[in-house]
């Protein structure tokens, strides 16, 4: 288990001073990220074998939006591995310790030279599944979209440097930010599948799709139409 403390700034919030449901997902990448960087055994397996640990999907769920000025605790912690998949949550906490947000993510072990998924040794992750998971719903990672649906484009653009994380490849937790920017909504669930990576200088196309008021899905694909990722967003 890991956390870290942060204080909600200006880049942090939207126009009404709470914050932006992509920060809390940029967050909780952050204080996964930290936690991996810790666990030498882990990183040391990683390096050796010339692996990868990639975001496969995030559910988040929102009870409340922090504001502008307020101290978080953001918590993470790993409760499993299934074959090649690592099974993790994730909380934003008040000063007080209330709950504002709760995340379930599931991540792929893979192997960078030929993009496979690969099973890790039980041995290899000792000590990193340190938690029970918490109580909340748990979704299926894929996303399935309701037949019928159709979507309208939000925006065109491509994978700038700026946008690119340590891997070389489109920042998850940015992608998500850039997603969430286009609901105009209150949020009290978001969800994304990552299926294919979005690498430097590839172009982006985000398109939307209503299924009523308060409910949404978001496909962010390249010119061709394969797609990079789906959300879906509720209020």
């Amino acid at each position: 288990m890991y956390s870290i403390h942060r204080t909600i700034a200006t880049s942090d919030v939207g126009a009404d001073g709470l914050m932006k449901p992509g920060t809390a997902a940029l967050l909780m990448q952050d204080c996964s990220s930290f936690q991996f960087q810790r666990e030498k055994k882990f990183n040391d397996f990683l390096i050796t074998h010339q692996m990868g640990v990639f975001l496969v999907s995030r559910q988040v769920d929102f009870l409340r939006m922090p504001g502008y000025g307020e101290e978080v605790e953001v918590w993470t912690g790993i409760h499993g591995c299934k074959g090649f998949y690592g099974l993790r949550n994730t909380t934003i906490r008040d000063a007080s310790g209330a709950l504002c947000a709760v995340s379930f993510a599931v991540g792929a072990f893979v192997k960078r030279d030929t993009g496979r998924p690969f099973v890790m040794p039980p041995e290899t992750y000792d000590g990193i599944v340190d938690c029970q998971p918490l109580d909340m719903e748990y979704l299926p990672r894929k996303i399935t979209l309701p037949a019928g649906l159709t979507f309208t484009e939000q925006w065109r653009d491509f994978v700038r440097p700026g946008y690119l994380d340590a891997n070389n490849h489109l920042n998850a937790g940015r992608a998500m930010d850039m997603a969430a920017a286009c609901i105009e909504y209150p949020l009290k669930r978001m969800r994304v599948e990552y299926k294919k990576q979005a690498k430097s200088g590839a172009g982006l196309i985000l398109e939307r799709a209503d299924v009523e008021e308060l409910h949404s899905f978001l496909r962010l694909c390249d010119p061709e139409g394969d797609v990079y990722s789906v959300y879906e967003f509720s209020g």
